[in-house]
C-alpha cells in the first residue's frame, strides 16, 4: 500500500509540474483519495437522542409520512453508530396535539422530558410540494433543523449567533418525467422518495460522508 501511495503521489508531482494542464487537480484526488463532507455538529454518543419533526404549517398531507421522516433519520442515526441510544419521535405528535393549545406551545425541552430524551434534534418543516406550478414535476422539500439539550435548556447546534430557526437543509429529487404525478399513486411514491431523501440530508448533518455528486466535480477540471 505505500508503494501505490509513492507512486500515486509521484504522478500527481510530475501533473503539477506540467505546463498547461489542468489534470493536476484529478491526480491529486486520485493520491488523496474523494474529498469528503465533515460533519457539521457530531452527536453526543452517550446520550439519549429523540427526533421530532414538526410542522405547524402542515406542509406534508401526510400524518404518515411526517412520521416516516423522523423514523428515518433516527434509523440512520442508528444504523450508523451515531448515538447508543435512539427513542422513537411518533408519540410526541399525538403528545403535541393533546397537552399544546393556542395560548400555550410545548417548548423543545419539555418534549425530550416527555420520553426521558437528554437531546432533541428538532426539525421544523419548512416545505414540501411536488411541484411549483402544479404541472412540472420538481419535487422540492426544506426544514430548518436544531439540537437542544434538554437538561441544560441550551441550543447545541447550530451555535449560538447562527440563524435562530436552525440549520436550513433543502432536498430535490432528480428530474422527472412530465406524467410522473398523474394518478395519486404516483404522487404518493414521489411524496415517499422525497421523504426519503430529505431524512438522508438531515442525517448528514451528523456525520462525515462523500458526496455523490463527486465524480462531476472531477470531470470540471479534466481538460489539459
Amino acid at each position: 500500500m505505500r508503494v501505490a501511495r509513492a507512486i500515486a503521489l509521484l504522478a500527481s508531482a510530475a501533473l503539477l509540474a506540467a505546463p498547461g494542464c489542468n489534470m493536476a487537480v484529478p491526480a491529486l484526488y486520485v493520491a488523496q483519495g474523494p474529498p469528503k463532507r465533515p460533519a457539521m455538529y457530531t452527536l453526543p454518543a452517550d446520550k439519549k437522542v429523540v427526533v421530532f419533526v414538526d410542522d405547524r404549517q402542515n406542509v406534508i398531507s401526510r400524518l404518515q409520512l411526517r412520521a416516516a421522516l423522523g423514523d428515518d433519520v433516527s434509523n440512520e442515526f442508528r444504523r450508523l453508530k451515531l448515538v447508543s441510544d435512539v427513542v422513537s419521535g411518533r408519540e410526541l405528535i399525538s403528545y403535541v396535539r393533546r397537552v399544546e393549545t393556542s395560548a400555550k406551545r410545548v417548548s423543545i425541552e419539555e418534549l425530550g422530558d416527555a420520553v426521558k430524551a437528554d437531546i432533541v434534534v428538532y426539525v421544523e418543516m419548512e416545505s414540501f410540494a411536488l411541484s411549483p406550478d402544479g404541472a412540472t414535476p420538481k419535487p422540492v422539500a426544506s426544514a430548518y433543523v436544531k439540537v437542544v439539550d434538554v437538561k441544560g435548556k441550551e441550543r447545541l447546534f447550530p451555535p449560538l449567533g447562527g440563524d435562530p430557526k436552525g440549520q436550513p437543509v433543502a432536498s430535490e429529487l432528480d428530474s422527472q418525467m412530465p406524467d410522473a404525478f398523474r394518478t395519486s399513486a404516483q404522487r404518493r411514491r414521489m411524496e415517499d422518495m422525497l421523504e426519503k431523501k430529505l431524512a438522508d440530508d438531515i442525517a448528514k448533518l451528523f456525520y462525515e460522508y462523500e458526496p455523490k455528486n463527486f465524480g462531476e466535480g472531477v470531470s470540471r477540471f479534466s481538460n489539459g
